[in-house]
């Protein structure tokens, strides 16, 4: 749970047969006390991105909250051993609403890369 409002996301860690998970778990503590520091981030390069037609929902997207998805914890990638997905969702024309997928990776409680991407599986270009 990331916020007083009771949200859940998905988390993953990635061990090997013969590893534990001592060095995921201080990733994790890491993340979790890192996190506010880490939405405002990402908050602020969504608003920076934003295409024409988003841009004539600023405002309406700037009230949304950021959800976060699935967090990722790895422990054999050389770029990263923290992966966030997150999103903002808004109303796109009548009924119809939009999301704007938002991968961020982590190394050593850094964000290295954020990108926007409709595939937030692939890894960010670097």
């Amino acid at each position: 749970m990331y916020n007083k409002n009771g949200d859940f996301f998905d988390l993953y860690l990635n061990v090997g047969k013969n590893e534990n998970l001592e060095n995921q778990t201080k990733i994790y503590n890491e993340l979790i006390r890192n996190l506010n520091e880490y939405l405002i981030k990402i908050n602020e390069f969504i608003k920076t991105t934003f295409t024409n037609s988003e841009k004539n929902k600023a405002v309406e997207m700037n009230e949304k909250k950021l959800i976060i998805s699935v967090v990722q914890i790895t422990n054999d990638n050389k770029n990263f051993d923290t992966v966030i997905v997150c999103e903002k969702e808004y109303k796109y024309f009548g009924i119809f609403k939009k999301n704007i997928g938002i991968r961020a990776e982590i190394k050593n409680g850094r964000i290295i890369t954020i990108e926007k991407k409709s595939n937030t599986i692939n890894e960010n270009l670097k």
